[in-house]
This record gives C-alpha cells, structure tokens and sequence, in this order.
C-alpha cells in the first residue's frame, strides 16, 4: 500500500505543527481561564423570562364589562346592584366561573349585613360557589368565595380559615383576605393575630384609613384606648371628614371615662345633622332630659341605629320619659315600642337588636320575667355567643334589661361578664349611662366599682 505523505511548505516540519498546535490549545485554555472565567468586567447575559400566557377569564366583552360593574358595585358597598351585573355577566358567558364566584361573595354580603339575612340568600351563596368549583375544580376565586360563604353564613370560622390558606399563595398581598382574617381572629377572640393580620394589611397599604380604623376598633375592644385614639388621629390625618372616623373619635372619651364632651360637638357639627342619635345620647347620659326630648323632637328618623346601639325612637322616647320622672307619659312611649318591635320581629324573627329592644320595653312595661327571658334569648344565640367581637355589645345590653327589669343581682353578673372580657366601655364609661341608675347602689355593683376602677 502507497503511504500519504504530507508535505509542508518552506522547510515545516512534522513536529512543529505538533508543537504549534499544542500550544494553540495551551494558550486557548489559558485565556479562558483568565480572562473569560476571572475576569470581573465580563458579564454573562441573563436569559430572558418568558412570561406566562395569561388567558382572559371570559371571551365575551360584554360578560366581562359587567363583571367589572359588578366588581367596582361590591367595593361602594352596593351589593345589590353588584348583584345584578353579575347576573348579567352570567347571562352572557354561562361558563364564566370567576363570575360565580363573585356572585357567591355578594350574595353572602348581602345575607352578612342584614341586606337579606334570610336562609334563601345563603343557600344561593353556596349554591354560585359551587358551580364555580364544577367549572374549575382549582379556582382561587372560588376558595375566596368559600371562605367568605363559611364566615358570614354559617360562622364556621375553621373552615372559613382553611379555605383563605387555600387560597392565599394566589393572592398573595390581597387586602381584602387580610382584613377578612383578622375578622374571623376577633370573632374568636384571638386579639394578637387580628392585630398582626391588620398590621401586614397596613404595611401593604400605609395610606389605607379604613385600616387604621379597623386597627383602632380592635384595640377599643381590648379597652387599649391609647393606642386606639393614636390610630384614628392618624386615620383622620389621612381622610378628615370621613363620618365614620369622626365618630369613632367622638365616641371614643363616652366609652373609655363617660364623657361626652366629643359627642356634643360632633352633634352640633355637620355630622350631627344626619345622625340625631348623637345629640340624644349625649343629652341622656349627661341627665339633660329636656335636651334630649328636644332633640328627639328634631329627629325625622323612626329609629336610632349607631355602632353600640338601636333604638326605636317611641322607646328613646319612653327611656327619656322615664329617666326625668314621668312615668305615665314613658308608658305609653314603651307601649308604641312594643308594638313597632314585635311588627318587625314578624320578618325578622332573629333579628338580636329587635329582641334586647323589646326585652327593655318588655321591662318598662311591668313584664319582668318576658323582658329576663328574652336577654337571655339574645345572649345565648350562637350568632351572638360565638363572636368575641359582637357579644359584648348585647351583653351591656342585657344588662341594661335586668336593671329595667328591677333585678340587680342579674344587672350585676351581667355587668361582671362583660368587664371582665374584652369590651368597647370601662366600667365609668358603661356606667356613665342613666339606666344604671336605678341599680347603682346595689351591693354587687359596688363590688363591681371597687373591682374594675380604672
């Protein structure tokens, strides 16, 4: 066999084209590691993310545009008309499960702030969270909408917890969730982790005054007045003529020392106007009864409704009646309550503020033991003794009923309950009130007194 023989031009030699090449690779390895692997200046070039395709919930712009409506009704606080854009999108776009979703939230919106609390409501509420969960078995929306369901409706608060964490990894910085846990922790009377929820709510939303509020109102619950009167200074810096923080300020001296003196100056401004429960109130526990007379004269409105009270005005007016002295002019005033409260309680037979209502009126009237019965009715509801948050209030309440009813002893115990668990009043702010009066010297309260003196 004939050899191939390479030649090399100009006297090359075999070896050194060897040696050229190994040293080609010697200094190609060098000047990678010293330049390409040590070298600071040179930067390797990120490979772009590509961004996840995100598909719109519904293909039908109508549906979507009244899904928008609906949302934007919800937050104004209209659940009624959220009710109806809903509706419509679903009219639309049948399959649009995020739709259901939101449709279950503000029907049980609607049944959780006395809109339409009846049964038919709720099971609807269910009814539009699972037909979202038949369109898809994962959808967050519908976990959201669970939770809230769990919560307004039935108070299954574990549950209600279960499905947040469920759905939370996808809605990660949601105020709304945030705001929602911290309700269920105070209705369960976890004060820390509704502060801490509230609290990671407010450092995702610094500028957010509802959240202040809501921060305030918890620790008023917790009789931290201090802290509760910095949050709503900086909650009014923040939105000054907001009417609900104006009178969670007003109220805030009548709950923690019984003064009045805010009260009587939010009555007298703007606010006032449109709330004649103020100027009543603080006329009444200031034994101003001319005053308050007065200012229920001027009140259009059927009945008083403020965050710690409801009152028909025939029974504000029996109260006042009573509390100055006369006695047969009150009766005929507590009758007119009786008469108004039992109407009402014939399409809201649950209704916890109709009942304490008409168990005060009951016992102006001479029927102590009805009147007894039915604080007792109210305070053991599960709707009012399974929310630390709520049962105070009908606790005070109550009472107030066994003082109007002449028992002491119970108006004591009662008392004893709500002082020693989280409350909005002190003791000089409860007692600041002239339906105590007729009990004060009883030997349980003072006991009371020398117990919780502030």
């Amino acid at each position: 066999m004939k050899q191939l023989r390479i030649t090399f031009p100009g006297g090359i030699t075999h070896g050194m084209v060897v040696w050229f090449l190994i040293g080609s690779l010697l200094g190609g390895m060098i000047f990678i590691d010293k330049y390409l692997l040590e070298t600071s200046f040179l930067e390797i070039p990120e490979i772009p993310e590509i961004p996840e395709i995100t598909l719109p919930p519904t293909w039908n712009q109508a549906a979507y545009d009244a899904y928008l409506n609906g949302i934007d009704h919800g937050r104004d606080g209209d659940h009624e008309r959220s009710v109806e854009q809903f509706v419509r999108a679903l009219e639309e776009d049948p399959e649009f499960s995020i739709a259901w979703a939101a449709l279950s939230r503000a029907h049980s919106a609607m049944y959780f702030d006395g809109i339409d609390p009846t049964e038919e409501r709720l099971v609807i509420s269910r009814v539009a969270a699972d037909r979202a969960f038949q369109l898809d078995a994962d959808l967050p929306e519908a976990h959201l909408a669970l939770a809230y369901y769990y919560y307004r409706g039935p108070r299954d608060y574990e549950r209600a917890l279960e499905e947040l964490a469920i759905a939370e990894p996808d809605f990660p910085e949601d105020i709304g969730l945030l705001r929602t846990r911290a309700f269920i922790y105070r209705s369960t009377g976890e004060w820390d982790a509704a502060l801490f929820e509230l609290g990671r709510a407010v450092e995702l939303e610094p500028q957010n005054a509802e959240l202040l509020e809501q921060q305030a109102r918890t620790h008023i619950a917790r009789r931290a007045y201090v802290f509760a009167d910095s949050l709503l200074d900086r909650a009014l810096e923040l939105l000054p003529e907001n009417e609900t923080l104006r009178i969670e300020s007003a109220l805030l001296p009548l709950r923690r020392d019984g003064e009045t003196g805010a009260l009587h100056a939010a009555s007298a401004s703007s606010l006032g106007s449109g709330r004649p429960w103020m100027a009543w109130l603080a006329a009444f526990v200031d034994r101003d009864y001319d005053g308050a007379r007065r200012a229920l004269d001027e009140t259009v409105s059927d009945t008083l409704i403020w965050q710690d009270g409801y009152l028909p005005k025939a029974l504000a007016y029996g109260l006042t009646q009573h509390a100055a002295g006369n006695v047969d002019i009150a009766q005929l005033y507590f009758e007119d309550a009786r008469e108004i409260l039992e109407q009402d309680l014939q399409t809201d037979p649950d209704n916890p503020d109709l009942l304490i209502a008409l168990g005060e009126a009951l016992a102006h009237l001479g029927a102590q033991q009805s009147a007894i019965r039915m604080a007792h009715r109210v305070t053991e509801m599960p709707r009012v003794s399974g929310d630390a948050f709520t049962a105070p209030r009908y606790r005070l309440a109550a009472a107030r009923v066994f003082a109007a009813a002449g028992d002491g002893d119970a108006a004591s115990d009662e008392l004893e309950v709500y002082l020693a668990s989280p409350g909005f009043f002190s003791l000089e702010g409860a007692l600041a009130d002239p339906r105590f009066d007729s009990v004060r010297d009883e030997p349980g309260f003072q006991v009371l007194v020398s117990r919780y003196r502030r």
